[in-house]
């Protein structure tokens, strides 16, 4: 069914659709046609309820990711974002649609250590306890594992970070590795012969990265003096860094619909992503656009991706499981690559917008 068919359907009519593909219950079809989230439900989730606010969820259409396709809820409340997925989606699908990679589930826990006499020392030994502090730390999990550590020395004030490396596998994973910190954290005082300060997850999750490419045949967009456009105005986000925030709020513009959908963390997802377009020697573009030989548009996003499919209000919000549901991911790197396909997506409908249409 193409975007255009789905669109015209009828909202209960677009429900019953999904609920053969997904194979939803009767209890989830009343869930999606109530379209709100009962207070008790709400309560579980936070503290000091006092009501909800209704967020619409929408279906972007025309996905097809390393092969498998994909019928992908989003929660957001600007108009068009669903649409212009779609619309840009259906434009890959001539080359095969989206080719995504991941670099696993690796998370960064860290621990900070001040008032240290002798750097040195210190390091030594924490390289030397490195199973100890491991082992330590794996105590917190039988599934989830810290696989390694690392140690950086920081000046001006003068600190020690040591930090956890953790295999979340499916979880976002922020709990895990904020408990393994805090559980290591007396045995590298005692290492260190200095004082931990903090113990916390990092979102600059660099060890969780999502690549995605995409190839645009340059006669579905308008022609080579489209594709042209389109990438000159990524050089221009390229050199300028107020033009690139607005590139990449574009990005996650799809991005954090699909995340919200889904009940992760947009806040987590968002602030790793920021932080990464700044690692350079200044604030760049996630995603490049250039052509290839044939003049068709190349397209590539990178960007950390802490996601996960257990845990938190994944398990506990209703409609954030029916959600995960329709969109039948079966690992939390796979819901990283879908996110970010659809980041991908909207992001070259709005370039390919304000190059034609303004």
């Amino acid at each position: 069914m193409s975007t255009l068919d789905f669109s015209k359907l009828s909202r209960k009519e677009r429900i019953c659709y999904l609920k053969d593909i997904a194979n939803l219950t009767e209890q989830e079809m009343e869930i999606l046609q109530a379209g709100k989230i009962e207070l008790e439900a709400a309560n579980r989730i936070i503290e000091n309820v006092i009501g909800t606010i209704p967020i619409p969820i929408g279906i972007a259409t025309n996905f097809v990711i390393n092969g498998k396709k994909f019928w992908i809820p989003m929660a957001t409340e600007q108009e068009s974002i669903i649409r212009d997925a779609s619309k840009a989606s259906e434009w890959t699908l001539a080359t095969g649609g989206f080719r995504a990679y991941n670099t696993g589930s690796v998370m960064i826990g860290q621990i900070q250590v001040l008032r240290i006499k002798n750097y040195e020392r210190a390091k030594h030994q924490i390289f030397a306890h490195k199973q100890a502090i491991l082992s330590l730390a794996n105590t917190q999990s039988v599934t989830r594992r810290a696989v390694d550590l690392r140690v950086r020395e920081l000046k001006s004030p003068h600190m020690l970070l040591v930090e956890l490396l953790v295999d979340v596998k499916d979880s976002m994973g922020a709990n895990i590795v904020d408990s393994m910190c805090e559980a290591v954290a007396s045995l590298i005082e005692s290492l260190t012969k200095g004082k931990v300060n903090l113990r916390i997850v990092s979102n600059l999750a660099t060890k969780r990265l999502v690549r995605v490419e995409a190839t645009i045949m340059k006669d579905l967009i308008g022609g080579e003096n489209i594709a042209d456009r389109i990438v000159s105005a990524c050089a221009f986000a390229e050199r300028d860094p107020f033009r690139a925030a607005t590139h990449n709020k574009g990005i996650l513009n799809g991005v954090s619909a699909v995340v919200l959908a889904v009940g992760n963390d947009i806040r987590a997802v968002e602030a790793g992503a920021h932080a990464f377009a700044a690692m350079s020697d200044k604030y760049s573009p996630l995603s490049f656009w250039a052509k290839n030989s044939n003049g068709d548009l190349e397209g590539v996003l990178e960007m950390p991706m802490a996601v996960g499919i257990i845990g938190g209000s994944v398990s506990s919000h209703p409609t954030a499981k029916i959600c995960l549901k329709i969109l039948g991911v079966e690992k939390a790197t796979e819901l990283g690559e879908v996110a970010a396909s659809v980041g991908l997506a909207c992001n070259l409908f709005a370039l390919y917008s304000l190059v034609t249409k303004g």
